[in-house]
């Protein structure tokens, strides 16, 4: 996909549209109108937007392009997870994925193109990292995933940005992407109905705090002692465990949102009674909850996931601790959707 000169409109907000209505001689209010056709009724084309003028349409196509990527594939699961490979002008490409359940329609977004984290039992941090995507690339996703949940008249109801990347990583990004997804001139998703999920950087996880979001904080823990938690997640070197958990204690006091500890089961690796002991001690530091995820495969990965024998000992440790934990459903995983499992191709 070539890359032209235009600009990508979903990259912009309110005021910088308005801005530029401006300075074409245009009233500002064209900028309210173009939003409505983008989020609302969900214009892939400005030749769509009837209420405007041929010469404006024609002046919006000259500058802006609507659309940055272009869907290489979908494939979907027999339990109806839809995952798609997007390919970005600039040559980028990500997966991001679409998850039913009974009372809500989940997606699960990418902030980068791979992942610098390099995470040993995800598919993501083995392939090539291709670098940040810009805040319209991260909103984009979730318009190509809403118009297929249009076709069956379905709605998006929660976000979590759990894909490709680190989002705290690409923080200001994310943000602006994450405030399009919440603004209800955007995709007017309630801000509680939002996770961001992250390995932990703490002078991130400070900032986030004063972002004034209602949002769901996520911390992907993994090991409960530094040294082996190195050994899941390279880039813990650079984030002491201690200091991710007194910043995700600050996230906690500052917005009153509990802080979800996510864990995942590794046979022989993280799963003892001893450290699901550790992990209630953490859980009741923070006051957090905790989502346990039985171990995806990947392909040449070397990781198990543990019986289910000792899940239930895990959890029932944790739940003997006073700890409100969950064993999370894993989606799509024969056609690699799952956590841990994106890698920016189809998959086999």
């Amino acid at each position: 996909m070539s890359i032209d000169s235009t600009q990508h409109i979903l990259n912009l907000s309110p005021q910088e549209l308005e801005a530029w209505f401006e300075r074409t001689g245009q009233p500002t209010y064209r900028a309210s109108q173009v939003l409505r056709w983008i989020y609302q009724q969900r214009a892939t084309e400005f030749s769509r937007m009837t209420n405007l003028s041929k010469q404006l349409r024609e002046k919006l196509e000259n500058q802006f392009h609507l659309l940055d990527g272009k869907v290489e594939i979908c494939r979907e699961s027999i339990d109806g997870t839809k995952k798609l490979l997007i390919c970005f002008r600039d040559n980028k490409k990500v997966e991001t994925v679409l998850i039913p359940a009974k009372d809500r329609l989940t997606v699960c977004l990418s902030t980068q193109a791979g992942c610098p984290v390099g995470c040993a039992f995800c598919a993501t941090g083995q392939g090539e990292f291709q670098g940040h995507l810009s805040a319209g690339q991260i909103v984009e996703q979730l318009l190509h995933l809403q118009l297929i949940a249009d076709e069956q008249e379905k709605r998006i109801t929660n976000v979590v940005f759990m894909g490709m990347g680190e989002p705290l990583l690409n923080y200001d990004n994310t943000i602006n992407a994450l405030r399009t997804i919440n603004a209800k001139w955007g995709f007017n998703i309630g801000a509680r109905k939002i996770t961001i999920s992250t390995i932990g950087v703490p002078e991130k996880i400070r900032k986030l705090a004063s972002e004034n979001l209602q949002i769901t904080l996520a911390l992907s823990l993994h090991h409960v002692e530094q040294a082996k938690r190195e050994k899941l997640i390279p880039l813990a070197k650079k984030y002491p465990l201690p200091k991710i958990i007194q910043a995700a204690k600050y996230y906690f006091e500052k917005t009153g949102r509990e802080v979800t500890l996510e864990y995942l089961l590794l046979s022989d690796i993280n799963s003892s009674e001893k450290e699901a002991e550790k992990l209630a001690d953490i859980a009741h530091t923070l006051r957090a909850n905790v989502n346990l995820i039985a171990y995806n495969p990947t392909a040449q990965s070397e990781f198990t996931a543990p019986h289910q024998l000792p899940i239930r000992r895990f959890m029932n440790t944790l739940k003997e601790r006073g700890i409100n934990v969950h064993l999370r459903a894993s989606k799509g995983k024969e056609i690699d959707a799952a956590c841990g499992q994106l890698r920016n191709s189809p998959g086999p």
